[in-house]
C-alpha cells in the first residue's frame, strides 16, 4: 500500500472549476479589451491553385476597415512550421489546401470584416489535387511542393524477417484503415494582440506552447524575442491541435502592422479546414506466428497523409513507427512508415499521436489470429506479452513498466468473463471486445524535453507556483499544486497557481506527450527543496542562528530548543526586506547513455512506456447496423495516483472521445468536392452516446524516477479503445472492422455479403 500522505492520491477539488462552471473564466473570446478591432482571415477556396494576383484595394476603400494584410506586407519571416519550415504565414505564390489563409482584414466591427473579405479581389489558376497518400506518391501524381510528395520515412528493424516468416507456420496479411479527425475542442482556434503600457506587444494565446509562440510571433513581425510578451488565457480543450496553431502568428502580425489592438476568434468551418487534424494512415501488416500463437515475425508499411504541410508529421510517424509492436514480444520485426504530402487538411498532433494508429492495426490483427487459431484472444497476448527483460524493437529494454502487463490482463480477464453474462436488449446481439496498449511518454531522444518552473512563498505564507508550460482543462495545476503541496507538507488549500506569463514565468516547454505530470512534478519537487533551503537560510539570518541548527517541517522552522515558527512569519519579514523568497528549478527527461540507443532518428527511441487496456460491451443490431456501447472497464498504470478524480476522468474522457473514433469521426472529402466542416455533418459522441457504465481499475507501479511514482495517462486512455469496439462487433455479428469509423453501412453491408 502506499504510505500516507497529506494531498497525494486524494481528489482535491480543482480551483478553476467555480470559475469554469459558472462562466466567469476568461477564455480569449471574454477578455475585457477597450477599442479592440475585428480580425478575420480571407482562406482559399481551392485544394490546389496558383494565385495570379491578389488586389486588395476594394476592400480597403469599405467603411470600417483599418488594414488589408497580406504576404508582402510582412515585416519579418514569412515561412514558418513547428518541425519543417514549410509553412507561409501567409499564402504567397501557391495555396495547397482548401481554407489556407491568403490575406487578413482587421476592422472597427464585424460587419465591415465580412465585407471586406467578400471584397478582395484574388485571381486563381487551379492546379491538380491530390489525397490520397498513396497515390500521392505515384509516378505522375500533383506535386504538392517542389521536393516532392514524400517528406520523411522511418525504416526500422530487429532481428531477421526473413528468417522469421520461415519458421511461421501461420502468416496473416491485412490492411487497416483510419481516418483524419478534428480534435473537436469546446472553444475554438483565438488569439488576441494588443500593446502594453509600455508598449510592449502582448499576444494572449489559447494554445499548448506560449514559449514557442513568442518565438513565431517575433519572427514573423521582425522582432526579438524579449520584443514579444506572450499570455496564456483560460484554455477550452486542446487534445494536440493547440500546439500548430497559426492565429497567434497573425493575431500579433495584425496588431504590429496596425498598432491597434486586434482579436481574431476562428468560426467552426475555419478549425475544421485550417488547423490539424489526426493523420490518417494506411497500415499493410504480414504477421507471422507458431501454431500454439507465438508471435514469430512482423512487417508493417505504414503511408500516412500529413496533408498539405508537415506540422507534426514526422514526429507521428516516428512515434507511430515505434508504437506497432505494441505490448509484445516479436522477435522479428520491421517497419517502413511514409509520411507523404497532400492536398489535404494538413495533421499534426493529436492525443497519442500516432499510437491510435497503430493499436487499431496491431490489437485487431491479434485477434485476427486468434480467430485462425481457434484461440482466446486474451490468452494469445497473455503467451506473447512483453517482459522486463525483454527489448523493443527499437532495442531499448522494456524494464519494470511490463510488470503491469499480467495484472491488466488479470482485470481484462475478469472483466470479460462478467460482462459476457450481460444479455443483450431484444433484436440487439451482444459481444466483448478487448485490446491492450502501449503508450510513450516524452518527446524523444535528442529532442529538448525540460521544464523549468519557480516557487515562491508569498508575504502571507501563501505558496505560488510559477507554472513554465499552460493548463489546458486536464488539471494539470493541480496535481502540480498537489506535488508541491506535498513536497513542503503544507496544506493544498494554500497553493496557488500562476498562468503562464512570458515576463515572469520560466519557459517550461510544450503541454504534451503524456509527459507534464512526470516532468512539471519532479521540477516542482527539485524547486520545493531548494526553496527549503533559501526559506532556513533567511530564518538563520533573521534569526541569528547558525543554519545547521535550523529544520524545516511540514511548514514549520524548527529551532535548536524545539521551538517551531511558521514560515508564514518569515516571509512577511522578507517581503519587509525587499526580499522574495523563491527558487527556481529545471527537470529534463531522462535519456541514459548507456541504455540509450543512438541508431535511430531524432526523436526515437522513446525510453519510459507505460501500458493499460480497455473491455468493452456492445450491442449490435443487425437488421440496421447500428453499435452501442454498453459497458467499459478501463485498466491502466498509472505509476501512483495524484489526484484520483482527476485522473479518473482523464481515462473516461480518453475513452469517449476514442468511441468517436471508432464509430462516428471522419473529416471526409464529401461528393461536392468539398470537406465535412461543421458539426452538423461531423457526428462525435454526446452524453445519450456514453456508456452509462464506465468503470476505471487504476493500477499503481511506481515509475521509480517519476514524482512519487507517478507515469503518463493523457493519452494513454484513448489508444485501446477503438480496437477493443472493432474486436466486440466481431464477436458480436461476426464482422470485422478493418477500417474506422465502424459506421451502421459498413456493419449492414458485410452482414448482407456474408
Amino acid at each position: 500500500m502506499p504510505p500516507e500522505t497529506i494531498t497525494i492520491g486524494k481528489s482535491e477539488a480543482r480551483k478553476d472549476g467555480w470559475t469554469k462552471a459558472s462562466g466567469q473564466a476568461l477564455y480569449v473570446g471574454d477578455i475585457p479589451i477597450k477599442h479592440v478591432c475585428i480580425g478575420a482571415v480571407l482562406r482559399s477556396p481551392h485544394h490546389h491553385a496558383r494565385i495570379l494576383a491578389i488586389d486588395p484595394s476594394p476592400a480597403q476603400m469599405i467603411p470600417g476597415v483599418v488594414a488589408v494584410i497580406t504576404a508582402k506586407d510582412i515585416p519579418g519571416e514569412k515561412i514558418h512550421g513547428p518541425l519543417v519550415q514549410d509553412q507561409p504565414v501567409l499564402a504567397m505564390d501557391i495555396v495547397r489546401h482548401m481554407g489556407e489563409p491568403i490575406a487578413l482584414v482587421v476592422t472597427e466591427d464585424k460587419t465591415a470584416a465580412e465585407k471586406a473579405l467578400a471584397a478582395i479581389q484574388v485571381e486563381y489558376e487551379p492546379l491538380p489535387a491530390v489525397f490520397d497518400a498513396e497515390k500521392a506518391l505515384q509516378p505522375g501524381a500533383p506535386q504538392v511542393h517542389p521536393g516532392g510528395n514524400l517528406l520523411c520515412e522511418y525504416d526500422v528493424s530487429d532481428g531477421d524477417l526473413q528468417e522469421g516468416f520461415s519458421q511461421a507456420e501461420v502468416i496473416l496479411e491485412e490492411t487497416f484503415q483510419v481516418p483524419r479527425i478534428s480534435p473537436a475542442y469546446l472553444e475554438a482556434e483565438s488569439s488576441l494582440a494588443y500593446f502594453d503600457e509600455d508598449g510592449t506587444l502582448t499576444v494572449v494565446v489559447s494554445s499548448q506552447k506560449p514559449f514557442d509562440d513568442r518565438h513565431h510571433i517575433a519572427m514573423t513581425c521582425g522582432l526579438q524575442d524579449e520584443q514579444v510578451r506572450v499570455k496564456s488565457a483560460v484554455v477550452g480543450g486542446a487534445f494536440g491541435g493547440k500546439e500548430d496553431s497559426e492565429l497567434h502568428i497573425l493575431a500579433g502580425l495584425a496588431a504590429w502592422i496596425t498598432k491597434r489592438p486586434v482579436r481574431f476568434l476562428n468560426n467552426r468551418w475555419e478549425s475544421f479546414l485550417a488547423h490539424p487534424k489526426r493523420h490518417p494512415a494506411t497500415l499493410h501488416y504480414k504477421l507471422g506466428a507458431k501454431a500454439d500463437g507465438t508471435l514469430i515475425a512482423l512487417e508493417a508499411l505504414v503511408h500516412m497523409d500529413t496533408g498539405a504541410y508537415a506540422s507534426y508529421g514526422p514526429a507521428v510517424g516516428g512515434l507511430l513507427t515505434e508504437m506497432v509492436q505494441g505490448a509484445y514480444h516479436i522477435p522479428n520485426l520491421r517497419v517502413l512508415t511514409r509520411v507523404v504530402y497532400t492536398n489535404s487538411p494538413y495533421s499534426g498532433a493529436m492525443r497519442g499521436f500516432g499510437s491510435p494508429q497503430a493499436h487499431f492495426a496491431t490489437e485487431s490483427m491479434l485477434d485476427i489470429l486468434a480467430s485462425r487459431l481457434a484461440m482466446d484472444p486474451l490468452e494469445l497476448r497473455r503467451k506473447n506479452i512483453l517482459q522486463p527483460e525483454d527489448h523493443f524493437f527499437t532495442r531499448v529494454q522494456v524494464g519494470d513498466t511490463a510488470r503491469s502487463l499480467p495484472l491488466i490482463l488479470a482485470h481484462a480477464d475478469q472483466a470479460r468473463q462478467r460482462l459476457r453474462q450481460l444479455p443483450a436488449a431484444p433484436g440487439k446481439q451482444s459481444g466483448v471486445g478487448f485490446a491492450l496498449s502501449l503508450q510513450s511518454m516524452g518527446l524523444g531522444h535528442r529532442v529538448p524535453d525540460d521544464s523549468t518552473n519557480r516557487l515562491e512563498w508569498s508575504p502571507e505564507g501563501r505558496l505560488i507556483v510559477y507554472l513554465g508550460s499552460p493548463e489546458l482543462g486536464q488539471g494539470m495545476q493541480t496535481a502540480v499544486e498537489q506535488i508541491a503541496a506535498e513536497t513542503l507538507g503544507i496544506p493544498y488549500q494554500i497553493v496557488d497557481t500562476i498562468d503562464v506569463d512570458s515576463r515572469i514565468s520560466p519557459n517550461g516547454g510544450v503541454t504534451c506527450a503524456s509527459r507534464m505530470t512526470y516532468l512539471l512534478g519532479n521540477s516542482v519537487i527539485l524547486a520545493a527543496h531548494k526553496l527549503t533551503e533559501e526559506t532556513l537560510n533567511y530564518a538563520a539570518r533573521t534569526l541569528n542562528l547558525p543554519r545547521a541548527k535550523l529544520e524545516y517541517r511540514l511548514g514549520q522552522v524548527i529551532l535548536p530548543d524545539g521551538r517551531q515558527m511558521p514560515v508564514s512569519e518569515f516571509c512577511g519579514r522578507a517581503a519587509e526586506d525587499g526580499i522574495v523568497l523563491g527558487a527556481s528549478a529545471t527537470f529534463s527527461f531522462p535519456y541514459p547513455a548507456e541504455r540509450t540507443p543512438e541508431h535511430l532518428p531524432i526523436g526515437m527511441p522513446h525510453m519510459m512506456h507505460a501500458f493499460g487496456a480497455n473491455v468493452v460491451r456492445v450491442e449490435v443490431d443487425p437488421e440496421l447496423g447500428t453499435v452501442e456501447v454498453k459497458d467499459m472497464v478501463a485498466i491502466h498504470d498509472v505509476g501512483r495516483v495524484i489526484n484520483r478524480a482527476g485522473v479518473e476522468g482523464q481515462v473516461e474522457g480518453g475513452a469517449v472521445m476514442a468511441m468517436g473514433y471508432a464509430l462516428y469521426e471522419d473529416v471526409c472529402l464529401k461528393e461536392n468536392q468539398r470537406w465535412v466542416d461543421s458539426f452538423t455533418e461531423y457526428l462525435i459522441p454526446t452524453a445519450r452516446d456514453i456508456p452509462e457504465n464506465i468503470e476505471v481499475i487504476l493500477l499503481e507501479l511506481p515509475e521509480l524516477s517519476g514524482p512519487f511514482g507517478v507515469k503518463g495517462i493523457a493519452e494513454m486512455g484513448l489508444v485501446p479503445v477503438a480496437p477493443a469496439i472493432a474486436n466486440a462487433v466481431f464477436e458480436a455479428v461476426g464482422v470485422r472492422a478493418r477500417e474506422l469509423p465502424i459506421t451502421p453501412e459498413k456493419i449492414a453491408l458485410s452482414l448482407v455479403e456474408g
